[in-house]
């Protein structure tokens, strides 16, 4: 087979301009980063299915910097607890999944971004919802200088929006008083406290098992 002149270069420029959008549409085409993981419930260690995956970001914005988080993608587990979000590659300054289902306690898992073409795998656990609402009264009051202090125990350490193990105290001779504290549900704690009359003091600590998804009274008198 022959070729002449003109069909080497019309079969050149075909070549050429098959080249370069082949080179144009690579060079156009958008990175995606993957960000996924499984979420599992803190108590049971059992996958938690139709929870929603809220992901959040901050980012710089023609020079200026907004440290609020502000939502980006989202997207719900699967029944293995599993998820996926693909997403544009960008420069984030913070980022952010905050799990949450009916039944559980919010959580937010807050990470740095790496570089460009990185995927992310984000585990987490998430506990079942449930409060305890102390009522703090001082039904025999003495003097200014009575005190009781008061702390959760037990609780479970990987809860980190649970109340703390700190005491919380109280003056004066007339407290009437309550609070609100997240706790796991399903789990049983103990509420101690202190009271102080005079300089005699008295210690109390009570077994309370957390309710999931309702709250539970408890009363502190003393």
């Amino acid at each position: 087979m022959k070729f002449n002149f003109h069909t080497v270069y019309k079969l050149s420029f075909v070549l050429i301009t098959i080249c370069t959008l082949c080179v144009l549409s690579y060079c156009g085409k958008t990175e995606y980063n993957q960000l996924s993981g499984t979420l599992t419930d803190m108590s049971t260690g059992e996958p938690v299915a139709n929870a929603k995956v809220e992901f959040e970001i901050t980012e710089i914005i023609s020079g200026s910097f907004n440290s609020a988080f502000v939502p980006f993608k989202e997207a719900f587990t699967n029944s293995e607890g599993k998820f996926l979000i693909e997403f544009e590659s960008r420069n984030f300054v913070k980022m952010r999944l905050k799990f949450s289902k009916d039944g559980y306690h919010t959580v937010n898992n807050t990470f740095e971004p790496q570089n460009a073409e990185s995927d992310y795998v984000i585990n987490d656990i998430i506990p079942k919802a449930s409060f305890i609402n102390v009522r703090v009264y001082n039904g025999f009051p003495y003097d200014p200088d009575d005190v009781v202090k008061i702390r959760f125990l037990n609780i479970n350490p990987e809860c980190n929006v649970c109340c703390g193990p700190d005491f919380r105290y109280f003056y004066g001779a007339y407290v009437d008083t309550s609070f609100v504290c997240k706790v796991v549900g399903g789990d049983y704690i103990t509420i101690n406290y202190i009271s102080i009359h005079q300089d005699q003091s008295k210690i109390v600590d009570s077994q309370v098992y957390c309710t999931p998804g309702d709250t539970v009274m408890y009363n502190c008198y003393y």
